[in-house]
């Protein structure tokens, strides 16, 4: 095989690898403004031990979402298996829940204080752009279920809130939230709670059903959901 025929099977290969991961070429894209409070959907509603979501492209080559298995003597991985996507939050490896080419869902990491901060995302070594953020002290939103529906569960059996099975009046309801602030003990970065941690400033809480605040009373425990970051 001369010269010309070499270039032309290299020409080949690469077309054939860059073909299945097109990722390769190209440096992971976002920006300060498409890092998202996961809850809310919004922009500048970030606060340690937050869900949040970077919205971009070329984020990774696969979809993974993370499984009970990934879990490492009760931490969350920073890596998911396969996908060579970290996320660091002021230097610190975040947790990671999802990852797909165009959304990574991660955890701001619990241990850092509110203020100036910055985010980068890194495919297989390949690192995207310094996004400067500001973290809250709190950015409280509640997990969608579905549009305009919160995330939330009946006490007594677990079955989740829905049309066909809406909440009665008197029953309790476990409401799925994000943002609430700093609980007492404090969290660590990656850490599943293993207890039910309440909210430092729990009393400062507050909910409102129908438009009417509750009472202090009718909210039984505001924290941390064991099992999980």
């Amino acid at each position: 095989m001369g010269p010309a025929g070499v270039r032309a099977a290299l020409a080949c290969v690469a077309t054939v690898l860059f073909a299945s991961e097109p990722g390769l070429r190209q440096a992971p894209s976002y920006s300060a403004s498409s890092i998202v409070n996961l809850a809310s959907g919004r922009e500048r509603e970030l606060a340690p031990n937050t869900l949040a979501a970077i919205f971009g492209h070329e984020l990774a080559t696969v979809t993974r979402a993370r499984r009970e298995t990934d879990l490492r003597g009760g931490m969350l991985p920073y890596v998911l298996p396969g996908t060579g996507v970290t996320v660091k939050v002021n230097g610190l490896l975040a947790g990671m829940e999802y990852v797909s080419p165009e959304v990574v869902v991660f955890v701001v990491p619990a241990d850092l204080l509110p203020g100036p901060a910055t985010v980068v995302l890194t495919r297989n070594a390949l690192n995207g752009p310094l996004a400067r953020v500001t973290l809250d002290a709190v950015a409280p939103a509640l997990l969608p279920y579905q549009e305009g529906r919160a995330l939330a569960r009946h006490g007594q059996d677990g079955n989740w809130v829905t049309e066909e099975e809406p909440a009665q009046p008197g029953e309790e309801v476990v409401l799925y939230a994000t943002g609430l602030g700093p609980t007492n003990p404090p969290q660590a970065n990656r850490k599943v709670a293993s207890e039910r941690d309440e909210l430092e400033a729990a009393g400062q809480l507050g909910v409102q059903l129908g438009g009417r605040e509750l009472e202090a009373r009718q909210l039984v425990y505001a924290g941390v959901t064991p099992g999980a970051a």
